[in-house]
């Protein structure tokens, strides 16, 4: 299994996802509208297998999801730091 960082924009109420993830932003239409960069951690056996366990993840059709980018990560990589901290419902492997 590979760990991935991965980021899309959409919406926190619209999915339920216990591996680490962040809103780190948003981006604004000209009609007002906004949608949320969402950043996630992941654990999966391949970046398909990762774009998967967020589309899976969601109430939304998988077609409405865009995504930013994911990122293959090193295996002792850890999302955490001071603009990502850990929460408690945050599922991710110890050290």
């Amino acid at each position: 299994m590979k760990r991935y960082w991965l980021s899309w924009y959409g919406t926190s109420d619209s999915f339920e996802l216990t591996s680490p993830w962040w809103i780190s932003g948003e981006r604004v239409f000209a009609d007002g509208s906004a949608e949320l960069t969402i950043c996630a951690a992941i654990i999966a056996s391949g970046t398909d297998a990762a774009k998967s366990v967020v589309v899976n993840a969601h109430d939304i059709s998988p077609t409405r999801l865009a995504w930013r980018f994911v990122e293959e990560r090193p295996d002792d990589w850890e999302p955490f730091c001071d603009r990502f901290p850990r929460a408690e419902w945050m599922q991710w492997p110890d050290r």
